[in-house]
């Protein structure tokens, strides 16, 4: 008899785990299929075996002075902003993630600040050495004066002065030029070396294969400005991801209009004193990157057009535009890279991450910058 009661009661206790192991089972099917908070779709999406797809919103690893960016593997899908919500012209507000184009990007790294009269100072010194072989246009100075700190931005250096002095720090961290990003083109791989060149520099072929410093393009650095993952504050979903609105600035969590753009950024007539400050004061944003609205406005590698989806074709694959550089060649009438990110002399809706701007690659300023980007080993 004990021995029945014991199988009975056993009995009942399996029967009580099971009901319980199904409820559970219910139950955690359901909230997966509702999305999690790094679930941004929640549209069922399933691999054939009627789980969900897990969503993919990106990721990042602080790595140092960088911070390592894992974009979705699938891409970023563009979205039309709505009506209304932009600051100004949609042609020059609208960013690079446009309805209908899906933009998919490799990991990368970016610097936490802009470059710093220190570092840039530091590999000017070393590159232009005899032995070295470097040669510059513009030698730089500290932040909008000249005389401020060396941690403030580094200012009036153009677009070929950037991408000489990437080549540069490359050669001077590896020992040599091998892992040099720009090159004379494609197929003379001359390392370009001189900033007073200009033909050569504007013909800079990029060789993305290389490990070495660069410029961001410009779907790399608005991606890093508008990051949030699954974080919905003052963001709008594209695809998976959550990125910041257009009318922002890059780690605000309200519009380009109010108290939270003097949080994030230095800017004119609000808390800037007319001058850049050093690096790395204000807020960061969602990855841990500084100053990505005003300071200083950032170069970037590519060609400057209206149309973002200019030359798409070159980097398209079955609806996919993987890493694209933007133009293959400017404009005849207009020859202009890509700047971004606003500056201390520029009003707080020029600050936003959705404004596109453009500069002469010979031209400096008081309030143009860069930041470092290369591609993880």
């Amino acid at each position: 008899m004990k021995t029945h009661n014991s199988k009975t009661k056993a009995y009942a206790f399996l029967g009580a785990a099971f009901v319980l192991l199904i409820a559970l089972m219910f139950t955690g099917c359901s909230n997966n299929a509702g999305g999690n908070a790094g679930a941004s779709s929640g549209d069922g999406r399933d691999g054939g075996g009627g789980m969900p797809i897990p969503p993919d919103a990106g990721s990042f690893e602080n790595a140092g002075n960088f911070v390592k960016i894992i974009p979705p593997t699938t891409g970023t899908e563009g979205i039309a902003p709505d009506p209304g919500s932009l600051p100004g012209p949609e042609n020059y507000w609208k960013g690079v993630f446009i309805a209908g184009r899906k933009v998919k990007l490799s990991p990368y790294k970016l610097g936490k600040t802009e470059v710093t009269y220190k570092l840039w100072k530091d590999v000017y010194d070393w590159a232009v050495k005899p032995e070295n072989g470097y040669t510059f246009k513009n030698a730089g100075k500290k932040g909008s004066s000249g005389t401020g700190s060396e941690d403030e931005p580094v200012t009036t250096i153009n677009w070929r002065d950037c991408i000489v002095w990437c080549n540069a720090y490359t050669q001077m961290t590896t020992g040599s030029d091998a892992e040099c990003i720009y090159r004379k083109s494609e197929t003379d791989t001359t390392v370009l070396k001189n900033s007073t060149v200009e033909a050569d520099c504007d013909a800079a072929y990029a060789d993305m294969d290389k490990k070495g410093y660069r410029l961001p393009t410009e779907a790399e650095w608005e991606y890093a400005a508008r990051w949030q993952g699954s974080d919905k504050t003052n963001a709008v979903q594209y695809g998976d991801v959550w990125l910041t609105k257009l009318d922002s600035a890059s780690g605000a969590k309200d519009k380009w209009n109010t108290d939270e753009t003097g949080e994030v950024a230095w800017y004119y007539n609000d808390n800037a004193d007319n001058k850049t400050h050093p690096v790395g004061e204000k807020r960061a944003n969602t990855l841990g990157l500084y100053d990505m609205s005003g300071n200083v406005l950032e170069w970037c590698f590519d060609w400057y057009n209206l149309d973002p989806e200019l030359n798409d074709n070159a980097y398209k694959s079955e609806g996919i535009v993987t890493d694209p550089q933007g133009p293959a060649s400017p404009a005849p009438e207009d020859k202009r890279r890509v700047v971004r990110g606003g500056s201390w002399r520029d009003s707080a809706r020029t600050c936003t991450v959705g404004i596109r701007n453009h500069g002469d690659p010979s031209g400096k300023s008081i309030y143009l910058g860069f930041r470092l980007a290369w591609r993880p080993l």
